[in-house]
Formats: C-alpha cells, structure tokens, sequence
C-alpha cells in the first residue's frame, strides 16, 4: 500500500497566502486560518469504521521512545488526555479520507488537546497514513521535520492514536506536549 505521510511544511505555522478552500477535493490544498495554514492530503480510502487498536498503540509509542533513547533523550510519557485528542483527531481523518493538521471544524493540535482540559503550553502533531504501524514510524523518521518532532527535547508527554482500516491501512497520530 502507498504510504502518505503529510510533509514537514504541516507541523509549522505559515503566512496566509490566499483563501482557504472548504472541502479535501485534490491530492494537496493549502489551508489557511487565522493566521495558520496546513495542508490537506487525500487519502485513496474513507474508512467511518476504522477502529483504535491498542495494541497497535503501545509498538508506536514504543518505537518512538527507542528513538528518542537512542539520540539520549528520556522517553515520552503517555498521557490519556492528549491520546483522545489524537484518537478523535485520528478517527476523523480515516472517516473523511483526509490527512490534516487542522480538523474539519477548524481546530488546530493545541486547541484538540487544551479542548479536553488538557494543560499544556505547546503542542506538536506528526500524522501518517500507511500499511501498517512499522512502515509509519519509519516514515516519520526518514522525515527531517517529524523527526524533529519525534525527537524535540521540549517534548515530556505524548498521546498516540493508531486507527487500524484493515486493507485499507493505518492512520497513526502523534501528539507531543511539554
């Protein structure tokens, strides 16, 4: 299966060069709202009965913490209020065929977690779409901008979000928090 994985140019705030489309309805569209923009990649699936797998869950956050040990930083601490911000971030994107920073409703990262009562002072966001969990995270990490992420030393928490559309692969959302 083609792996998806939104480009680095998605976990930064842009300038607003032009008007925001309303609807995913070409392979990569700027988005742009108060004063951010992202991008909106179509997937090849919309998958409304894609489940969150735990499992699937704790390897990815495993992978990700084998990372950051072996570049000498401490392991991201799993947090139930960021991972719900991701799991209904997750949901949404598999549900409507999109990957995105911004949510439908026009929420970005920080304001999904701080929506949940989540205290925290910034919020980071990788997103993929793959086959499976393993080709996500490798992905991620041959990625300058969302290894970065993976490996920012700002980061202490993290919510993680693998949503399984069987055939039609995995989305994998990670949220990082100070």
């Amino acid at each position: 299966m083609r792996l998806w994985c939104v480009a680095g140019l998605l976990l930064f705030i842009f300038i607003v060069l032009g008007p925001a489309p309303q609807e995913p309805d070409a392979a990569i569209i700027p988005v742009a709202a108060g004063g951010r923009t992202a991008a909106i990649l179509s997937l090849p699936y919309r998958v409304p009965t894609a489940q969150v797998k735990s499992a699937l869950e704790v390897t990815a956050l495993n992978l990700l913490n084998r990372e950051r040990m072996a570049a000498g930083l401490p392991a991201l601490m799993p947090h139930a209020g960021i991972r719900a911000a991701a799991r209904g971030h997750g949901k949404e994107l598999f549900a409507n065929g999109y990957l995105s920073h911004r949510s439908r409703d026009g929420r970005w990262p920080d304001q999904r977690v701080k929506g949940l009562g989540v205290r925290v002072s910034v919020v980071g966001e990788n997103l993929a779409y793959a086959g499976d969990v393993r080709e996500a995270h490798q992905t991620l990490v041959a990625s300058a901008a969302h290894r970065k992420n993976m490996l920012s030393p700002r980061y202490r928490r993290t919510g993680i979000a693998v949503l399984d559309g069987g055939a039609f692969g995995v989305i994998v959302v990670q949220d990082f928090s100070d």
